[in-house]
């Protein structure tokens, strides 16, 4: 975010697709520069009742992003949770990749040909180069996630970096992701911890001396370098030893939450940060509703019109644009309260503001400290932000809390929201 307008590098690619099954259609579109490093996963049918999508955006360097690309989704549904625990399992999936990057380079193997650096060991000289150079993880590269898995009548989010998933329910634009950004208060303090630093960039302020420079004024970043506080990769920034993942500088421990699908949403849209320079979330809600209404049909096609809107932006852009067939009606109304005695309309800024405290003062996607990998339980109305996962909770203050392993979640205003651990 925060790219300039001026367009550094020509577009070199445009590609659009779109298909469909009994459940969803969905259309993508994508405007690549020539370091092409936002790669995106529009899988229908990664089982017979589940459809998954994802956008992933590299920074200094494509081959994370592009691995995302190729290994998320197949990890996640290799996982042992998937089929009964989808929420445990996408958590513990962001962490995989993690692992992968910073075991070896095999992972380089995973992607398409002609898209890596890895030297083949063809040669006893290559052979004997690898073995006196150990391998060494992507330092200052890296990718973001957003990745969305619909089963049943049911949406999983996961999240780490500054892409969006969002919503129009009626019109209206839900942002289902939080952008990690390390000015966030918990986000600093999560980073100075581990002995980082949060700094502004300079920007140029208009007076009576031209080219008066203030710090401190632009994009956030972490020892000057990097925008965004969570993310897959940067290894650089995670590099105490003394600390779990989920308490480095950066982190790849998703934001996540589960939404159900009734037929007050219109459709769900992934973008990457490049459509933030030109649109908010409700503009781009708004363009869609424009397309549709003029008889727009095509999915791909409306992706490509949203990119093309952002073509000024520097950035690489990408969209995913996702319809429900034959999604049930909301709850009625008289079940629609939050469990305090608030009615629909007050349940639904609840959960809204819910996913900014997590109901303990936390943001959603910051939680005070890990619970064991044997706690994971997901789908049960609980967030999970810091891995391996949380352990179901009752709280006499939230009266819509599930038993562990429950598969039914309260509805708030059609949308049963994940907070804090």
């Amino acid at each position: 975010m925060g790219a300039s307008n001026s367009r550094s590098d020509p577009v070199i690619r445009k590609s659009t697709e779109g298909g469909e099954n009994d459940r969803i259609e969905y259309g993508v579109s994508t405007i690549q520069r020539k370091n092409m490093k936002v790669h995106f996963a529009a899988v229908p049918d990664l089982d017979d009742r589940t459809s998954f999508f994802g956008v992933y955006d590299g920074h200094e360097g494509a081959e994370v992003a592009l691995f995302c690309a190729t290994q998320f989704h197949n990890d996640l549904r290799d996982h042992p949770f998937y089929e009964q625990n989808l929420f445990g399992a996408m958590k513990m999936t962001f962490f995989r990749m993690d692992e992968l990057l910073e075991q070896s380079d095999e992972w380089k193997k995973l992607l398409p040909r002609g898209t890596s650096d890895r030297v083949p060991c063809l040669f006893l000289r290559d052979c004997i180069k690898q073995a006196i150079f150990p391998y060494i993880p992507p330092q200052e590269s890296g990718s973001t996630a957003c990745v969305a898995v619909i089963r049943g009548h049911d949406i999983v989010i996961g999240n780490v970096g500054h892409s969006r998933c969002i919503i129009s329910r009626n019109g209206q634009a839900i942002e289902l992701t939080t952008d990690h950004k390390p000015d966030h208060p918990i986000e600093k303090q999560r980073i100075e911890r581990a002995g980082g630093e949060v700094t502004g960039d300079s920007v140029v302020l208009p007076g009576e001396t031209e080219g008066f420079l203030q710090q401190g004024l632009g994009v956030a970043r972490i020892n000057g370098i990097l925008a965004h506080s969570r993310a897959i990769g940067y290894f650089a920034f995670k590099s105490d030893k003394g600390l779990p993942p989920q308490h480095q500088m950066v982190t790849c421990d998703p934001g996540l939450r589960i939404v159900a699908i009734t037929n007050d949403i219109e459709f769900l849209v992934i973008v990457s940060d490049g459509i933030w320079t030109d649109l908010t979330s409700q503009g781009v809600v708004d363009h869609i509703h424009k397309q549709l209404a003029s008889g727009t049909t095509d999915l791909g096609i409306i992706c490509q019109g949203l990119c093309d809107r952002c073509e000024l932006s520097a950035d690489n852009v990408t969209a995913i644009l996702v319809r429900f067939k034959d999604a049930p009606p909301p709850e009625p109304e008289e079940n629609l309260s939050d469990g305090n005695g608030n009615n629909s309309d007050d349940a639904l800024q609840h959960a809204q503001e819910e996913n900014l405290s997590g109901g303990n003062g936390n943001n959603s996607d910051y939680a005070p400290a890990p619970a064991p990998e044997e706690n994971l339980s997901g789908g049960n109305g609980n967030s999970s932000d810091y891995a391996p996962a949380p352990a179901p909770e009752k709280k006499e203050e939230h009266k819509d809390a599930e038993p562990e392993g429950s598969q039914e979640r309260p509805l708030l205003g059609g949308e049963s929201e994940i907070t804090e651990d």
